[in-house]
C-alpha cells in the first residue's frame, strides 16, 4: 500500500514542480500517495498577518500535515517558534518577484521606497526580500516601512500602499494593470516536514521533486505554461519565471547566514542550534 503524505503548496509558479510531481507520477512511482491542498482553503482572508493561524502552518501544529514548502527564512521561524516540524532541504527553485508601484507614482529607484509603505504578506518571501532589496540600496533598515496585506495588489492598485512586493502571478496582473517595476526580488525557499517522516520517506520525496524539475527543465515550452498556468495565456509569454535549481540539502553555512542575518534584525531572539532547526543528514 502507498504510503499516504498530505501536501500543501501555494497557487504559485514556484511550487509548480511539486503539482508536476504528482501529476506526472513522480511521487507515485516512490510509492507515495499525496493529498494535495492547492493554496490554503479561505483564500485571500487566509493569508492573515499572524503566520501561526495560516492554514499549512496551523495544520503542521495539528498533526495534519506532513510537508510544505515556505520561504527560507519563514521556514527557520516556523519551525523556531511553532516547536512543530524539521527543514529537510532548500525547495526546488529560487523564487522570483518584484517591488512594483502604479504607474503614475513619482517614485522611481528603490531608494525613494525609504519610509514608504509597501504591501507584503507578512513574514512571507517577499517581505524578507525586500528587506534585502532595500538594504542593498542603501535604505537604513528603520526606514523600511513594510505593511502586511491580505490582498497586496489590491493594496497596490487601489492605492492603500504606494508599493508592494509581489511574485507570480500578481506581478504578471499589476503589470496588465499598468503597474511597473522598481526593483527585482530573489530568493530561495525551505522544505518543512513533519519530525514523524523517516529519513527513506523524505529521501522518496526530494526525489520525486528532482525528477520534476528534470522535467520542467526539458519541457521548456511546457515549462512556462506549466509554471505560469495561473496567468491568462497572453501574460504568460511575458510572465517572470523562477530559476529551477532542484531541492539542495541545508548546509550549516548557509543556515547561519540565514539565522544570523534574523537574529541581526530582531526577526529571532537568538541564533537557534542547526540541529534544532534543520533535520540530520538534510
Amino acid at each position: 500500500m502507498a504510503q499516504v503524505i498530505r501536501l500543501q503548496s501555494d497557487s504559485n509558479a514556484h511550487d509548480r514542480p511539486w503539482v508536476v510531481a504528482i501529476e506526472q507520477g513522480f511521487f507515485a512511482d516512490e510509492g507515495l500517495t499525496i493529498e494535495y491542498q492547492e493554496d490554503n482553503p479561505k483564500g485571500v482572508e487566509g493569508r492573515c498577518e499572524d503566520f501561526s493561524e495560516r492554514w499549512k502552518e496551523s495544520q503542521m501544529a495539528e498533526g495534519a500535515l506532513e510537508v510544505y514548502p515556505v520561504c527560507e527564512w519563514g521556514a527557520i521561524e516556523r519551525v523556531k517558534t511553532l516547536g512543530k516540524g524539521k527543514i529537510i532541504g532548500l525547495d526546488t527553485t529560487v523564487r522570483t518577484g518584484q517591488i512594483m508601484v502604479r504607474g503614475d507614482s513619482p517614485i522611481q529607484s528603490v531608494a525613494e521606497l525609504a519610509n514608504v509603505p509597501i504591501a507584503c504578506t507578512w513574514h512571507a518571501g517577499t517581505f524578507y526580500a525586500a528587506i534585502e532589496c532595500l538594504e542593498a540600496a542603501g535604505v537604513p533598515f528603520d526606514q523600511i516601512k513594510l505593511v502586511h496585506a491580505n490582498d497586496r495588489l489590491d493594496a497596490l492598485l487601489s492605492g492603500k500602499t504606494e508599493a508592494a512586493a509581489l511574485m507570480e502571478p500578481l506581478v504578471s496582473r499589476a503589470a496588465d494593470a499598468g503597474a511597473r517595476k522598481i526593483a527585482d526580488l530573489r530568493w530561495r525557499g525551505g522544505i518543512v516536514a513533519n519530525e514523524d517522516l523517516d529519513d527513506e520517506t523524505v529521501g522518496k520525496i526530494l526525489r520525486a521533486l528532482n525528477r520534476a524539475v528534470e522535467w520542467l527543465q526539458a519541457n521548456e515550452e511546457r515549462s512556462r505554461e506549466e509554471l505560469l498556468r495561473d496567468l491568462k495565456p497572453e501574460l504568460r509569454r511575458s510572465g517572470l519565471l523562477p530559476e529551477l535549481v532542484g531541492a539542495q540539502a541545508y548546509t550549516p553555512g548557509a543556515y547561519h547566514q540565514t539565522a544570523s542575518w534574523m537574529v541581526e534584525r530582531g526577526f529571532l531572539p537568538e541564533e537557534p542550534a542547526y540541529q534544532e532547526i534543520v533535520r540530520a543528514g538534510s
